[in-house]
């Protein structure tokens, strides 16, 4: 005679003797690892991202503001270049010029921001003798 399989009660099914399910601490640990996640996510989560953005940011700076010199030199020696194939014939020259051409623009600069500097910010302090 081939033997009946007795039904498996599920674990929801089981209960001991107070109606609480064998497996209750399983579950009282997932609901407390859920909630200290969803706070941590709420507390730190913010602070990481705040962090992470200003360490970005100031890496992003410091790397633009280092690269500005060697972009100026390329563009001042690319220049020298094109001068010299196609302005003038003479190396020196086109050296000249070019830094003529970059002073100008740098003086023309510093004219702009020393236009828009606050009023009174190149006279000196005036002290109180007492």
């Amino acid at each position: 005679m081939a033997e009946i399989p007795l039904p498996e009660e599920s674990p929801k099914q089981k209960k001991s003797f107070l109606g609480i399910s064998p497996d209750w601490p399983q579950q009282v640990t997932e609901q407390v690892v859920s909630k200290v996640d969803d706070l941590r996510n709420k507390t730190t989560g913010p602070a990481i991202k705040l962090s992470r953005s200003l360490v970005y940011g100031l890496t992003t700076c410091l790397l633009l503001i280092l690269s500005i010199p060697f972009l100026i030199l390329g563009i001042n020696r690319g220049l020298i270049e094109i001068f010299d194939a196609w302005i003038v014939s003479d190396r020196s020259a086109a050296v000249w010029i070019v830094y003529m051409i970059s002073g100008v623009l740098w003086l023309i600069v510093g004219l702009f921001l020393w236009r828009k500097r606050p009023k009174g910010a190149a006279q000196p302090k005036k002290r109180d003798t007492h």
